[in-house]
């Protein structure tokens, strides 16, 4: 299932998560020949994001916009790093690769 596109996050599928209509929740395949293409846009989007975040760390506003409620400024930007290297990962594992 897909959660999140470049175009942002599907909220019909996430509500449906929330809800635990698990029954509901669409498939997604790629067509085939595609799925390099694919990673590789979600690798860079993730790249984009981190990059975004490291470049924005330091400036006032954007710490004060990402902080509050037991969140702050440093939960982003390990999240950034996190996503970047969860899909780093699976972009290069063997069961995406297969021999």
């Amino acid at each position: 299932m897909r959660f999140w596109s470049l175009a942002g996050p599907d909220e019909d599928v996430l509500l449906a998560l929330s809800e635990r209509h698990l029954g509901d929740l669409p498939q997604v395949t790629s067509p085939p020949g595609t799925e390099g293409a694919q990673r590789a846009g979600e690798l860079q989007a993730a790249l984009d994001h981190l990059r975004g975040v490291r470049d924005s760390y330091w400036d006032y506003g954007w710490r004060r916009e990402n902080r509050g409620g037991g969140r702050y400024p440093e939960n982003k930007l390990w999240e950034a790093v996190q996503g970047y290297l969860d899909l780093l990962d699976a972009s290069e594992s063997p069961y995406l690769h297969p021999r």
